[in-house]
């Protein structure tokens, strides 16, 4: 009840708000900071770093302003195109105080890259910004409050795609994917030392196992993941398997890491700090991965990946650049309707086998 008495408050608060419609392009004696508000997940984030880098390249003395979720800012807060760095965790309950730090940043366009409705748009329409651009917004409830017209999800195309049309709105043509993390040598080096530490040699052969994803409709089975452990570490002496993750995953990977028994096998799972972690794919030759965020870390990072793909749709989310480093495997639905992130038993991943990803690690030449 109390969210819906916030949620009623905001609807209040904008309705008679006028936000600027767009003729053509948006000038640019018009604005002189720009916000882009990116506060969901790491991959969705990352999706928008050909985003800013296309900002500055265009205009390097305009001001920017990234929002982004608190759970995941230190991994981006090294990014040289943002200006000014703010946090929001998508809740109510800290709505307000982050509308009144945005307000003062005196934002002239909102670009809703990636921020979860019904916080969003009104967000953007309060902290008092002329023009308010979102891509896709066919489906949104506050499409009347945006600058562009209604614009469908280009589902033919990678979801950076979408970000980057928000730009031609102010005559910027980009066109260019590549995502972009910039890593601290402290982390680098906390990686460096772990490896050391355990003597995991330069030569070794690293394999990423990412066990985890977002939703479970995503995830392998842990089955699986031990036979293809096994089977790899038959394959070659120099094959070393690190499992990646974060603390909540955990519990995941002790079952796979107890039922290997082999010292080839290291569990980093929740091991590391963000930053580390991210340095950690930065240093495998390979990870094996469902979609969900080392995937798109690991691209950003030029680390070969496999990726493991049922209800998503790699089209969408796998690498779209780089790509002979970047295969994927993709099995059809196997449910009717699929009801997605409310999957208990993920039925259509069943079918990924072992020795398939085997076949693509070596048709590819990923090793």
């Amino acid at each position: 009840m109390k969210i819906d008495l916030f949620e009623l408050f905001v609807k209040y608060a904008i309705k008679n708000k006028k936000i600027k419609k767009i003729n053509g392009c948006i000038e640019s004696s018009e604005f002189q900071t720009v916000a882009f508000l990116t506060n969901t997940a790491i991959g969705d984030t990352l999706f928008n770093t050909p985003v800013f880098r296309a900002f500055k390249e265009s205009f390097p003395t305009k001001k920017t302003v990234g929002l982004f979720n608190p759970a995941n800012l230190s991994l981006f807060k090294t990014n040289p195109h943002i200006d000014t760095f703010l946090s929001f965790d998508g809740k109510w309950n800290t709505f307000f105080k982050t509308l009144k730090t945005l307000k003062q940043e005196k934002p002239d366009i909102v670009f809703i890259l990636h921020s979860n409705e019904p916080q969003a748009t009104p967000l953007a329409v309060l902290c008092g910004a002329k023009y308010v651009i979102k891509i896709p917004n066919d489906k949104n409830t506050y499409a009347s409050f945006h600058s562009n017209p209604k614009i469908a999800q280009n589902l033919d195309k990678h979801g950076i795609f979408d970000r980057l049309k928000q730009l031609e709105y102010i005559n910027i043509g980009a066109s260019n994917p590549t995502l972009e993390l910039f890593l601290k040598p402290e982390w680098v080096q906390t990686v460096d030392t772990f490896f050391n530490m355990r003597a995991i040699a330069d030569d070794d052969i690293l394999i990423g196992f990412q066990v985890g994803a977002s939703t479970k409709s995503r995830m392998w089975f842990e089955d699986k993941w031990i036979e293809l452990g096994k089977k790899l570490l038959e394959i070659n002496p120099k094959i070393k398997i690190i499992l990646t993750g974060s603390p909540a995953e955990k519990k995941l990977t002790k079952p796979i890491k107890k039922a290997l028994q082999s010292d080839h096998v290291f569990d980093c799972t929740g091991m590391f700090p963000l930053g580390s972690a991210a340095a950690l794919i930065g240093k495998l030759n390979l990870l094996i991965t469902p979609d969900t965020g080392p995937l798109h870390i690991a691209t950003a990072l030029k680390t070969p990946t496999i990726g493991l793909f049922a209800v998503a749709d790699p089209k969408n989310s796998n690498a779209c650049y780089d790509t002979p480093i970047h295969p994927f495997i993709k099995k059809p639905k196997t449910c009717v309707p699929c009801v997605a992130k409310r999957c208990t038993y993920q039925k259509c991943m069943l079918q990924i086998e072992p020795d398939e990803i085997i076949e693509t690690i070596h048709r590819y030449t990923l090793l």
